[in-house]
């Protein structure tokens, strides 16, 4: 899929580096018009196309991020989706590497790049960023957004599409 079919109402959103790859990794599927770019972007990050399987393992972590980011916006329980970060970090085989004084994971391919999104959620989980990333509470959308609110409440990756649709949708039930 072409970078112009991706929807974009992610930027005013977007989340700092490091964890915008975390938020660019979960938007890899627009799950309320069933287009997924998953293999543009690991081809993106620097990896040549992969097999079926791998894509498979990417989604697995991707979802499991996904529940996580959920559970950021008040939904859902975070416990049952760190089982699949943990595997993605074993397979990378994460290390310290002292010089840098990062953890770098020392796999290649598709389990390193897992491995690099397994570090930055890490990372964010201790500075205390990663709160601020969320999933839309849309359960039609669920798109990762970068929640800028001085008081961390935003609960829609977009107030012109989802929020309006699910205000709209609250305002039909209240007057029928």
């Amino acid at each position: 899929m072409h970078d112009k079919k991706r929807p974009r109402y992610d930027l005013p959103n977007a989340a700092p580096e490091p964890l915008r790859l975390v938020q660019r990794f979960v938007n890899t599927i627009d799950l309320s018009h069933d287009r997924e770019w998953l293999n543009a972007w690991l081809e993106e990050e620097g990896l040549a196309p992969v097999g079926e399987s791998e894509l498979d393992r990417a989604r697995v972590v991707r979802e499991s991020i996904r529940g996580l980011l959920y559970a950021n916006n008040r939904q859902g329980k975070p416990g049952e989706h760190l089982e699949a970060l943990s595997a993605a970090a074993d397979a990378a085989r994460l290390t310290i590497d002292f010089a840098s004084r990062a953890v770098v994971p020392r796999a290649e391919g598709l389990d390193g790049l897992l491995g690099r999104v397994a570090v930055v959620c890490l990372a964010t989980m201790n500075d205390g960023t990663w709160q601020r990333l969320k999933c839309c509470r849309n359960r039609d959308c669920r798109w990762a957004f970068y929640d800028n609110s001085k008081n961390r409440s935003a609960t829609w990756c977009s107030m012109q599409i989802c929020g309006n649709r699910t205000k709209t949708r609250a305002y039909r039930r209240r007057t029928r």
